[in-house]
């Protein structure tokens, strides 16, 4: 409103000398962290899938839920995929063609999401196999829409006599589930979005690096997955705690110390190729490239988790070698043109300071690499300040 006051010449009434509140001004929406399907409810969750599955290709009724839901259910447990991706997943046209499966010329299997149905407005496509089980709960919910009135016209794969398969479809089914799932004593209750969690944080407990892992789920930018970074952390960290209490109970020779030093490797953070995850090996370094093509971010995952609100160039962290540096050259044209065209608005005084202390830590990145053949944010950063 306060910018509608401002700006629009539409608005008759007293209208501020400036803008009253800058998005700057505005605090951050601290988010929790991600929450997966604890381990034994997802292997109690997965008998019950097998079941099920067993059960529709005897061609019998499986327990518990109708076989639609349990083939949703499949796919969002086997690709992570958000529930609404599911839910607007398309059927094949009358061609047979056009459909969300598709298999490439090597003969391997694709999901297809639409832009105009993924929530990031970009097409995304997921990998599976046939052994998933994901290519069959597609192909049987063909044969069940056969003859199934398309009620929106856009061809959606889970639709039935009513309608289509929504969110809250999936939501009862697995509150209903939840009397068949326990956890600590009592039922477990499960959310749609949690399969995607665990897809996510099992395959960084695998070693997958972080873009593969941002690829697969369909995540805008590098931030969004690294918060499962520190999921990983907390329960490495139980994990670790447990193994403490087991070492008390058992006489050993062996010192705990003498045990870690034998399995902990830490990788040379010389030279600047982009690295990733080392299979195998826990607490190594992870080089991960940002995602704007700026440099690398260098962090030890166990020791030095990325903060919440990470502003990559002004870290220690932060590392750019030369072929970062025509990044670094178009910034400081563009910031130039922005910090020029500001200085005509008096009402963006407090943006051009911002602007123009982007661009002399900007230039002080592209100098720094034209002069030593890199920038490393532990000793630049610090120098700049």
């Amino acid at each position: 409103m306060l910018e509608y006051m401002a700006t629009n010449a539409a608005w008759k009434g007293p209208r501020p000398p400036r803008f009253l509140i800058y998005p700057e001004d505005i605090p951050t929406n601290n988010k929790g962290l991600p929450r997966p399907i604890p381990p034994d409810v997802a292997d109690q969750f997965d008998t019950l899938l097998d079941k099920a599955v067993s059960a529709m290709k005897a061609g019998e009724g499986p327990p518990i839920l109708d076989s639609r839901i349990w083939d949703a259910l499949l796919i969002l447990r086997k690709t992570g995929m958000r529930a609404e991706d599911v839910c607007h997943l398309k059927a094949p046209d009358a061609n047979g063609r056009n459909g969300c499966l598709d298999r490439d010329s090597e003969g391997y299997w694709w999901i297809r999401i639409d832009a105009e149905d993924h929530k990031m407005g970009k097409d995304h496509r997921i990998p599976t196999k046939e052994s998933d089980g994901t290519v069959d709960a597609i192909r049987r919910q063909v044969q069940r829409i056969a003859g199934v009135k398309d009620h929106f016209g856009k061809r959606l794969l889970f639709r039935h006599g009513k309608g289509a398969l929504s969110y809250g479809h999936l939501q009862r089914a697995l509150i209903k589930l939840a009397e068949h799932l326990a956890h600590e004593g009592g039922p477990c209750k499960i959310t749609p979005h949690q399969f995607r969690h665990s897809i996510a944080t099992d395959m960084i407990e695998m070693g997958i690096d972080l873009r593969t892992v941002q690829e697969f789920l369909g995540h805008a930018s590098l931030t969004m997955t690294q918060r499962y970074v520190k999921v990983y952390l907390s329960t490495l960290k139980r994990r670790y705690d447990e193994y403490r209490a087991k070492r008390a109970e058992i006489a050993s020779t062996t010192s705990a110390a003498t045990m870690i030093s034998d399995n902990l490797e830490v990788m040379d953070s010389s030279g600047d190729a982009d690295g990733g995850w080392v299979p195998g090996r826990v607490g190594q370094l992870y080089r991960s490239p940002l995602a704007g093509g700026e440099g690398v971010c260098d962090h030890l995952p166990m020791l030095d988790p990325c903060p919440d609100i990470p502003k990559c160039s002004m870290c220690t962290k932060f590392k750019a070698f030369k072929h970062h540096l025509p990044y670094w050259e178009r910034m400081v044209t563009n910031i130039q043109l922005s910090v020029e065209a500001l200085k005509d608005n008096p009402k963006f005084s407090r943006s051009l300071q911002r602007h123009e202390k982007e661009l002399e830590h900007a230039k002080h990145i592209a100098n720094t690499i034209k002069e030593v053949g890199f920038f490393d944010g532990r000793i630049h950063n610090a120098t700049s300040q």
